[in-house]
């Protein structure tokens, strides 16, 4: 194995939680190292839409109190509530930190389990949401003199007398060994690994489709089991978060700009305004898990206009001049054309008369916009499955964001934020959290990383 070299702190993964934690770690005066597994930075972050749940900010000044009832009630009471209050005490100077780094918030929206409109939006003018917060922060990190090695995929962890001092990787063809003074684990998710997701997910979770970037393998999972780290919400976390066209893997959110959810038997079956996760959730129970989202030109324009429209894009839409003519094309794919005609005629009376009986739809998404019937041609429809942008489970971390062991102990020289962690979420999510927290617990982990390198 040839040696690579050393840094006070290594990183081992480039999304938001890896960087933020390598500008932090290098303010602190370490000389930091990141690897990349991929050819390219920004891991999942770079393909989201990027929301960041904050309070006590400029557009969003309502209290951290307020805020962490929210974050409690959207996790269903049921997580770990230090690293809650945490993310909330958190919140406030990381809006300031992202503001002095050049990532700039423009309004906020109100998603679902939000008593207020936490979520804060980027412009997206010049990108998507998640590409200009990674693209901000690794220029930031390179300026600092952080080091960043890409195409380098960590495998193993090494430890010295019960303390992690270095990190294995594969290289190319080489095996290479990084020694450090700490480890910092940020290296995301494994929605993309079957055999995580067999072991730890509830039955029918293999039929989620990933929406997240290549290197989301549990590789920092992986390395921490490897010495003996404990892990929180597996089970629980394995969840889908949105949903996606199965014939490109795309997102599609048409949902929260006024489409309707269809299934096989062309029937309405959620509240197309509720979180996302209820909503794959109930896709998953469907016949062969399918769904259609139907929508007309106003709610197509309206959602390329968003973030969300700006960042999960690509997908492939059925569009006609006519709902007799969209009937002719859903029932070609195995869809019930008359009944999925019935129900948008319902749906539309519904919307006139400002009551939905049937599942009483209020708002486009969460409390937010006014509902819309759908009958401006040209009609679309964008065939759907759930899929994930995350999982909540992972690594059991302290409020300092060193792993524990499944003794609960500190693993020394051990640290993780981001997608590998576990126990913040527990068992539910608010949108804008998991970049949100990636952020927040990337600052954390930095810093005491940073620290325990002189330890």
């Amino acid at each position: 194995m040839q040696e690579a070299g050393h840094a006070d702190v290594v990183i081992v993964g480039s999304g938001a939680a890896g960087l933020m934690a390598a500008v932090e770690a290098a303010d602190a005066g370490a000389r930091v190292l990141v690897l990349e597994s991929e050819p390219k930075t920004g891991g999942s972050t770079r393909l989201s839409g990027a929301y960041v749940a904050l309070c006590e900010t400029a557009l969003q000044p309502a209290s951290r109190e307020e805020f962490l009832a929210d974050l409690i009630e959207s996790h269903h009471f049921d997580c770990r509530e230090p690293l809650s209050k945490l993310y909330a005490d958190e919140a406030a100077s990381t809006w300031r930190r992202l503001e002095d780094l050049g990532v700039h918030f423009i309004r906020t929206f109100q998603f679902a389990h939000m008593s207020k409109p936490w979520a804060h939006e980027l412009s997206g003018e010049h990108m998507g949401g998640g590409a200009e917060i990674v693209t901000a922060l690794e220029a930031s990190a390179r300026k600092k003199g952080v080091e960043i090695a890409t195409s380098t995929r960590a495998t193993r962890l090494i430890t010295e007398r019960g303390r992690v001092t270095g990190v294995v990787a594969q290289s190319g063809n080489r095996q290479v060994q990084y020694s450090a003074g700490s480890v910092l684990l940020a290296s995301g998710g494994f929605t993309r690994n079957a055999d995580l997701i067999r072991n730890f997910g509830r039955p029918g979770a293999d039929a989620i489709l990933p929406m997240t970037g290549e290197g989301s393998r549990g590789d920092g999972l992986i390395m921490g089991m490897g010495v003996g780290a404990g892990l929180d919400y597996m089970t629980a976390g394995i969840a889908p978060t949105a949903p996606a066209d199965p014939e490109t893997g795309n997102g599609v959110m048409v949902i929260y700009a006024g489409a309707i959810a269809v299934n096989r038997d062309g029937r309405r079956f959620c509240r197309e305004s509720d979180l996302y996760i209820d909503t794959c959730w109930a896709a998953l129970a469907q016949p062969q898990s399918d769904f259609l989202q139907i929508y007309d030109r106003r709610m197509r324009e309206n959602y390329a206009a968003t973030m969300m429209g700006k960042v999960l894009t690509g997908f492939r839409e059925i569009g006609v001049g006519t709902l007799a003519e969209l009937g002719t094309e859903i029932g070609r794919r195995g869809f019930n054309a008359e009944a999925t005609l019935a129900t948008v005629a319902k749906y539309n009376a519904a919307v006139k008369a400002g009551h939905d009986d049937e599942f009483s739809r209020t708002n486009l998404v969460g409390a937010s916009g006014d509902l819309l019937p759908i009958e401006e041609p040209p009609f679309y429809a964008v065939h759907c499955r759930a899929g994930t942008t995350h999982f909540n489970g992972g690594l059991t971390v302290d409020t300092d964001m060193a792993v524990l062991d499944v003794f609960g102990d500190p693993i020394p020289g051990l640290f993780a934020a981001g997608e590998t962690t576990g126990g913040f979420h527990g068992a539910g999510y608010m949108s804008g959290t998991f970049v949100g927290m990636a952020l927040i617990f990337g600052r954390v982990a930095g810093r005491n990383a940073a620290a325990a390198r002189r330890a």
